[in-house]
């Protein structure tokens, strides 16, 4: 039977069968591009993307073996993410591969152009350079293709697929694996977008715990500490924090991911290189040390003999190393490494180091400063409290002589003189039990002994002791009270308030009127108000009052340390009182003290 009459029969002709075949094979491969696009709905980082991307090319084809290579992060080179059906060797001999190097998927990135090979014959041709690493990987007569992945006219990764015998590739298959490619490319740089973003989000976390942890304590050790911990292994597998004290020694504060590195980093410590090479921690120069990939080569050149042991028992593919700068040099070093993660610093970590640094040395140079200043206020108090009983001896011993010299002076001239000098030496005395005073509260040594106390009778004892400084300053003082109010007050303490305030209400009074007036209150509180008429005090100078050596007058025209305030508040208040100030220029000054006629804990 002719191929005519077999075709009117029914029988199907080649061309027909052909065609056939074409549009099965149309619709196997659309089920696949159908099948490829809902798998990477659901792959959300760039090495799921791999995997769904060659499991089903390989499929679909169908193809004896496939791979796919992702760009690294630096853009020099390309990192295998997903291999299926290859020799177990390919892990080995692919799992970086530089742009630079004579291979068939280095080609393909670098041009941005497909690499077809159908067969092995044609292999030592193209790639003699390298032909016995791809035949361990690719045997016999192979026929591969590599398919850049383009996206955003930049190749992100490549694509390979490989067949265990020589074929060809036709318009319709080539039409369909640049589809394949561009799908894949897609999904690819989605992933990369986000994680990208994951990342920041991620960092900016890092960052904001860091921060808050350097603020928490003024303690350095305790801050460094934390970061460290905050920083393993989000950016390291170890963290190393070295600061140089006040005593120029340089302290290393760490954190590893192993107990075995941890113990390494505690055993060692920086200290200057003695001889020049490769620069391994940023305090040997100042300078940022950033290797994203290290190798013993590395290792064997930087250091001394000691730095490069701890190296190489640390074993980094990874090293990163930020100065902690400041104006007057380099106060430390921010180092971190990777080991047995695998993973390799990127240009991002670094600039996230150099923040952290940038942080890390202001919470340092804060927490010096602030020591620095508690040291200096310890001086101060201790100069304070020894000066104050050393002057008390000879103040009491001359006080006596005069008195004595007073009462037996048969000169009116000499009595007077004696008179003045007796108070000069009782304003002395007063400055100095100020000191006393000040040194003790500085050091939370303030005690109180309660006992029943008359306010109003107090308020006698203290103005009988200013009659001599009323008469002179010519002002004039009323007590007003309703009759005697007793509390359990530490009766010494309430005193020396009590004198505070008189005394500046007559030094500033300026010879008008002071009236005191004692009063009880429905709350079960003493009251005491002491109002003057003299120069008053603005407003914006009223806050600091209460604080230690607080002025609001100048001292070349006033005396006093600006102490009497500060000590009344912290009496008043340990007593669970309150006291307030209101005061006006040119009207006066109004200060009002409150107790509790009943003190807690009494």
């Amino acid at each position: 039977m002719n191929r005519q009459a077999g075709s009117r029969l029914g029988f199907p002709s080649d061309e027909r069968r052909a065609r056939t075949r074409r549009a099965e094979l149309a619709s196997t491969r659309l089920q696949s591009l159908q099948a490829l696009t809902l798998a990477l709905s659901g792959a959300l980082t760039p090495r799921d993307v791999a995997s769904a991307v060659v499991e089903e090319a390989v499929r679909a084809l169908p193809a004896d073996a496939g791979a796919l290579f992702l760009v690294d992060a630096e853009g020099d080179a390309l990192e295998l993410a997903h291999a299926l059906r290859h020799q177990p060797g390919i892990e080995t001999a692919f799992a970086r591969v530089l742009l630079t190097a004579r291979m068939p998927a280095a080609e393909a990135a670098r041009t941005g152009e497909p690499v077809w090979m159908e067969g092995g014959a044609t292999l030592a041709l193209r790639y003699p350079e390298t032909e016995a690493t791809i035949r361990a990987v690719y045997p016999g007569e192979a026929s591969f293709v590599c398919l850049p992945l383009t996206a955003r006219a930049r190749v992100v990764g490549v694509l390979t697929l490989t067949w265990l015998s020589e074929r060809s590739f036709d318009a319709e298959e080539r039409a369909f694996l640049d589809m394949l490619a561009q799908q894949a490319a897609m999904a690819v740089e989605r992933a990369r977008l986000l994680a990208a973003e994951r990342r920041q989000a991620e960092r900016a976390e890092l960052l904001q715990h860091a921060t808050a942890t350097l603020a928490t304590s003024l303690d350095v050790g305790q801050s460094l500490r934390g970061v460290a911990l905050a920083l393993v292994p989000s950016l390291g597998d170890f963290c190393v924090i070295d600061v140089r004290g006040p005593d120029l020694e340089v302290r290393r504060t760490f954190h590893a991911i192993t107990p075995e590195a941890a113990a390494l980093l505690a055993a060692s410590h920086w200290h200057p290189p003695e001889a020049p090479g490769t620069p391994v921690w940023a305090l040997d120069t100042g300078q940022p040390v950033f290797h994203p990939r290290v190798d013993a080569a590395w290792v064997e050149a930087g250091g001394d003999a000691a730095g490069r042991e701890l190296l190489r028992r640390l074993a980094p593919c990874s090293w990163l190393s930020v100065p902690l700068t400041t104006p007057e040099g380099v106060l430390g070093t921010l180092t971190l490494g990777h080991s047995l993660s695998g993973r390799h610093h990127t240009e991002e970590d670094l600039t996230l180091a150099t923040e952290l640094a940038r942080r890390a040395t202001a919470a340092v140079q804060n927490a010096l400063l602030f020591h620095q200043t508690q040291q200096a206020l310890q001086l101060r108090d201790e100069f304070l409290a020894i000066a104050s009983h050393e002057l008390n001896t000879p103040l009491t011993s001359l006080k006596l002589q005069l008195a004595r010299l007073q009462r037996g002076a048969p000169d009116e001239d000499v009595r007077t003189r004696a008179s003045a000098a007796v108070h000069q030496v009782d304003r002395l005395g007063r400055l100095v039990r100020e000191l006393l005073e000040v040194s003790r509260l500085s050091e939370g040594r303030l005690h109180l002994d309660p006992e029943p106390v008359d306010l109003v009778e107090l308020c006698r004892e203290v103005l009988s002791r200013f009659s001599d400084e009323m008469i002179r300053a010519g002002t004039a003082v009323h007590l007003t009270a309703p009759g005697p109010l007793t509390g359990r007050w530490d009766r010494a303490r309430v005193d020396g308030v009590v004198t505070h305030l008189v005394s500046n209400a007559l030094k500033y009074g300026q010879g008008q009127p002071v009236a005191l007036e004692v009063t009880d209150s429905p709350e079960g509180f003493a009251r005491l108000v002491i109002r003057d008429r003299g120069i008053g005090i603005p407003a914006e100078q009223q806050a600091h009052l209460f604080q230690r050596f607080g002025r609001a007058v100048p001292l070349r025209h006033y005396g006093g340390f600006g102490l009497g305030l500060w000590f009344s508040r912290q009496v008043v208040e340990a007593h669970g009182g309150r006291i307030h100030l209101e005061s006006a220029p040119g009207v006066g000054t109004t200060v009002t003290v409150e107790l509790p006629r009943s003190p807690a804990g009494t």
